[in-house]
């Protein structure tokens, strides 16, 4: 009796050394949902099998994608099989936010955006076209007063509020810096938020970006065609009357397009009121 109870002891003990298998769970046919069960490779070589719900109609084929052995994310993780199925279903990965799902892939848009993302992690969410966070997002996407704490925080350690836009403790900081100066410029920003940032002297103007010819000019062409636009006056017949301005226009236009214009500056350049600038016709 002892010996047996010892044999099934060892086999027990050497299941559990090799590992277990995952087969692939079936679903009955009469369920109007199909099951995918989704399998990780961990660093031991074990498989992480996750099962998730797809929403298209079930059949006795089984489908099985595993998750990358590079995908340390446990957000990524978690979220994979969701953005394959919404992928499968609308042809996108990009989830809405009112769900669960939806709100981990804003989770890893700020993880991306913060430089907590591998860049294998990274291509694998671009590779399904994934959409990540722009300068906008973070500064929509993000709390004021918190953002404001970070940045008063800043300045205590630096004393200065010239954060550089890709700083690389803390990227949304100085994305979202940048976007207050640019929505400031263009008379977006909440009057509220203004006097917030006034009280703490923030510096509206940055002494680092895009050089200072270039912004010197583009502020001053900026709030002059602000002021005709805000008059209902004709952006394009004040061109006509200003060749200096075409010029410059067409001076950023020639280096966009020969690949010599930064995006910083293009995206200044598409801020420019009552004109696009990449196309003559619509001002020359």
């Amino acid at each position: 009796m002892m010996h047996r109870i010892a044999v099934v002891l060892l086999a027990a003990l050497a299941s559990a050394a090799v590992g277990f298998t995952t087969e692939p769970l079936r679903t009955p046919a009469a369920l109007t949902h199909g099951h995918h069960r989704y399998h990780s490779h961990s660093n031991n070589g074990r498989v992480r099998s996750i099962e998730c719900a797809a929403a298209s109609p079930s059949s006795d084929a089984e489908e099985t994608i595993d998750i990358p052995a590079f995908v340390k994310s446990p957000v990524l993780s978690l979220v994979y099989p969701a953005l394959i199925a919404h992928k499968e279903k609308f042809g996108n990965p990009n989830i809405p936010l009112g769900s669960a799902d939806g709100k981990r892939c804003n989770t890893l848009r700020r993880l991306h955006f913060q430089n907590k993302l591998s860049e294998e992690e990274a291509a694998l969410l671009e590779g399904l076209g994934f959409r990540f966070h722009s300068f906008e997002d973070v500064y929509y996407e993000n709390d004021f007063d918190e953002m404001l704490g970070k940045l008063i925080d800043y300045h205590g350690e630096f004393q200065t509020y010239q954060i550089p836009k890709k700083y690389e403790p803390d990227p949304e900081l100085g994305a979202w810096v940048t976007m207050l100066r640019r929505l400031h410029l263009a008379n977006d920003l909440p009057k509220i938020q203004i006097d917030k940032l006034d009280a703490v002297g923030f510096e509206w103007i940055s002494t680092r970006k895009c050089g200072s010819a270039f912004m010197s000019k583009y502020r001053e062409i900026f709030s002059y065609l602000t002021k005709v636009a805000e008059v209902g006056g004709d952006v394009r017949e004040l061109l006509h009357e200003d060749n200096d301005i075409i010029k410059w226009v067409d001076a950023q236009r020639l280096a966009s397009e020969n690949g010599n214009l930064s995006k910083a500056r293009q995206e200044y350049m598409d801020e420019l009121p009552g004109i696009d600038w990449k196309n003559p016709a619509s001002w020359a």
